[in-house]
C-alpha cells in the first residue's frame, strides 16, 4: 500500500510542469527518485530490480548523462565491495572465518551482550586504521556470521541478527565521528577546501564529533542491540583450536595483513582502499595459490547488490547533476524557518535539514549537496560557514532505512538479513539521536564555544 501511494505521487511528480525558476526537467527527476526510493525503501520489489527500472527511465528519458546515471560503477565503493566479497569467500573456505570467530567466542562470549559490545568495539578500532566502513563490513562480516554458526544462531534467530547489525552499524555510525573513516566525512571535507577554500583538519573533527557521535554510539549500540534483538548464548566453553595453520590460511593471512597495512598508510601512497581490496582479491584468486574453492568463483558472489549499491549512488549523481538537490535544499530552508541564532532550535533545524536531504540523496550524495548552499544556510543562521558544515555530521548517525548507507546494502548483501530488522535497530537508534544526540551535541558546541553568541 505505502509503495502504491508512494508510485502515485512520484507520476505525478513526473508529470507536474517544472515552476518558473528551476531547472528544466527537475520534476521529471523528482518523480523518477521518489518512485526509486519509495521502493527501495519498502522492498515492493527486488532491489535490484528497483534499480535497473532507475537506470531504464533515467536513460530513456535523458534525465542525466550516461557517466552520470552509471556514475556508482565508476565509484570505489562499488569495487571495494566487489573486492571484500571476494576476499569473504576466501576467509570462508580456507576456515580462517572460524579460526578468527573462535578467537573472538573466547575473549568475549561469556554473554550476549560482552559479545555485542565487544563487536562494537572492535569495529570502532577498525575504523582508525581501515578508512573504509564497506571494506571494514566485507572483512568483518564473514568472521561474525561464522561466529554465529559457531554458537548456535540460526538464520532467523535473534542472536544473529544483533550480530550482524553490530559489525553494520558498528562499522558505520561511530565512524562518523573519525575524518577519514567513513566516505560522507571525506567528501564533506572534500566539497569545503574546493568550494570555499576551508581546510578541516583530523583535530578538530574529531574534538567537535567523536565525545557525542562516537562515545555516546558505541555506547548506546550494544544496549539498543541486546534489548530489541535478545538471546542467550548456550552454556558451553569456547573450543580450544589446537589444529596449526594451514597453508592457505598462512598465506590469505599475509594478503590481508598486506592489505590492512596498505588500508592504515593510504594519507602516505595516495592508493584507493578499493584497488587495494580488489587487487588483494586477485591475487587471492590466481590459479596455484590455493585459497579458493574449486568450484567456479563467480558462482558464489551474489551480484545483486553490487547492482544496487551502483544504483544508489547513481541516484545521488543524478540527484546533484540536474539541480534536484539545490531546488530542494533551498526549499527546506525556508519550510524550516530556519532562523539567526544559536539556540538548540536552530541548531536542530539545520541538523533536519540535513537529514531530510539523506532519504533523497543518499549519504553519498548529500554532504555534496549540503555544502553547496552552506553559504546561504550560514546568511541564515548567522553562523560561521565551518560550524554549519559540520552541523550536517549528526545528522549521518540517525538512518532509518539501509539503502541510504552503501556500508549497510553491503551488510544486507553479505549477510542476506532482511530489512525490516535493519529498520528495527535505526529507527529507534534515529529516535535516541534526536532526543539525546542532538542536544548532547549542540551542548557541546557551546560548551568548547564552537557556536557564536548570535
Amino acid at each position: 500500500m505505502i509503495a502504491f501511494v508512494v508510485g502515485v505521487l512520484g507520476v505525478f511528480l513526473f508529470f507536474t510542469p517544472d515552476p518558473n525558476g528551476i531547472p528544466v526537467g527537475t520534476m521529471q527527476t523528482a518523480g523518477v527518485v521518489v518512485i526509486t526510493i519509495g521502493l527501495l525503501a519498502t522492498a515492493a520489489l527486488p532491489e535490484y530490480m528497483t534499480v535497473l527500472i532507475f537506470f531504464f527511465l533515467c536513460s530513456v528519458i535523458s534525465i542525466a548523462p550516461p557517466k552520470v546515471i552509471f556514475s556508482g560503477f565508476l565509484s570505489s565503493a562499488v569495487w571495494l565491495v566487489l573486492g571484500g566479497m571476494i576476499l569473504g569467500v576466501g576467509i570462508e573456505s580456507t576456515g580462517l572465518g572460524a579460526r578468527l570467530a573462535s578467537y573472538i567466542e573466547r575473549a568475549f562470549a561469556k554473554s550476549y551482550f560482552k559479545l555485542i559490545a565487544g563487536t562494537v568495539l572492535i569495529m570502532c578500532l577498525l575504523a582508525i586504521l581501515m578508512p573504509s566502513s564497506v571494506g571494514r563490513v566485507t572483512i568483518m562480516l564473514p568472521i561474525i556470521i561464522a561466529l554465529a554458526d559457531r554458537l548456535g544462531f540460526g538464520k532467523h534467530s535473534n542472536g544473529r541478527f544483533g550480530l550482524v547489525l553490530a559489525v553494520g552499524v558498528g562499522a558505520l555510525t561511530p565512524s562518523f565521528s573519525i575524518l577519514p573513516a567513513s566516505v560522507p566525512n571525506v567528501v564533506m571535507a572534500g566539497a569545503a577546501e574546493t568550494i570555499y577554500g576551508l581546510n578541516i583538519s583530523y583535530t578538530e573533527y574529531f574534538a567537535l564529533h567523536f565525545p557525542v557521535i562516537g562515545l555516546v554510539t558505541m555506547l548506546a549500540l550494544p544496549v539498543f542491540i541486546t534489548i530489541l534483538f535478545p538471546a542467550k548464548i548456550k552454556k558451553f566453553a569456547a573450543k580450544e583450536e589446537t589444529a596449526r595453520l594451514k597453508g592457505e590460511e598462512v598465506r590469505l593471512i599475509l594478503i590481508l595483513l598486506f592489505a590492512l597495512g596498505l588500508w592504515a598508510t593510504d594519507g602516505v601512497h595516495g592508493i584507493s582502499p578499493a584497488w587495494i581490496a580488489l587487487g588483494a582479491a586477485i591475487i587471492c584468486s590466481f590459479p596455484g595459490i590455493g585459497i579458493m574453492p574449486e568450484k567456479p568463483l563467480l558462482s558464489q558472489i551474489n551480484f545483486g547488490p553490487i547492482l544496487v549499491l551502483a544504483g544508489v549512488i547513481g541516484i545521488g549523481g543524478v540527484v546533484t547533476e540536474t539541480g534536484l538537490g539545490s531546488v530542494i535544499g533551498s526549499n527546506l530552508i525556508m519550510l524550516m524557518g530556519i532562523r539567526n541564532g544559536t539556540d538548540i532550535g536552530t541548531f536542530a533545524s539545520v541538523v533536519a535539514l540535513g537529514w531530510s536531504l539523506e532519504f533523497l540523496t543518499t549519504l553519498p550524495g548529500q554532504p555534496a549537496i549540503m555544502s553547496s548552499f552552506g553559504d546561504t544556510l550560514s546568511k541564515a543562521t548567522g553562523w560561521p560557514l565551518n560550524a554549519v558544515l559540520m552541523a550536517q555530521v549528526p545528522a549521518w548517525g540517525m538512518l532509518v532505512f539501509p539503502y541510504q548507507a552503501p556500508p549497510l546494502i553491503a551488510t544486507r548483501a553479505i549477510s542476506g538479513l532482511a530489512i525490516r530488522e535493519f529498520i528495527r535497530l535505526l529507527l529507534p537508534m534515529a529516535i535516541f539521536g534526536w532526543l539525546v544526540m542532538v542536544p548532547l551535541q549542540w551542548v557541546w558546541w557551546k560548551f568548547i564555544g564552537y557556536l557564536p553568541n548570535v
